[in-house]
């Protein structure tokens, strides 16, 4: 009867802790998705999207070789701005931590082979 009764309790907590991861980063405080066109460009492993008002956005969560292949030319992205932090920290130091903005990419659409004045 104990055994059952512990195993009960361990499965509800379970239960309880999944519920809780999967709701995580549900709130309705979350940026919607939305869509930005512009010229793809790639600097080192990093891709930028330089908007028609100029406006660079660093993308993040992108298939790699997808996007290379959109290098230079026009594309409408598709996700949701995000913040994107690097820590080169050292143990015993200050925190140099960095935050910047980003945007996180879910799909990418073919819009010209090449890149307008922007």
């Amino acid at each position: 009867m104990r055994k059952t009764l512990m195993l009960t309790v361990v499965l509800l907590l379970s239960a309880v802790c999944l519920l809780a991861q999967d709701n995580m980063g549900k709130s309705s405080g979350m940026a919607d998705e939305t869509t930005i066109t512009g010229c793809l460009s790639r600097a080192g492993g990093y891709f930028t999207l330089t908007d028609s008002s100029g406006n660079k956005h660093h993308l993040v969560g992108y298939n790699a070789k997808q996007m290379g292949e959109h290098v230079g030319h026009t594309v409408e992205i598709t996700g949701t701005p995000t913040i994107k932090t690097t820590d080169t920290t050292q143990t015993g130091l200050e925190s140099s931590a960095k935050e910047t903005p980003a945007f996180k990419v879910k799909s990418v659409k073919h819009i010209a082979a090449t890149c307008s004045a922007m």
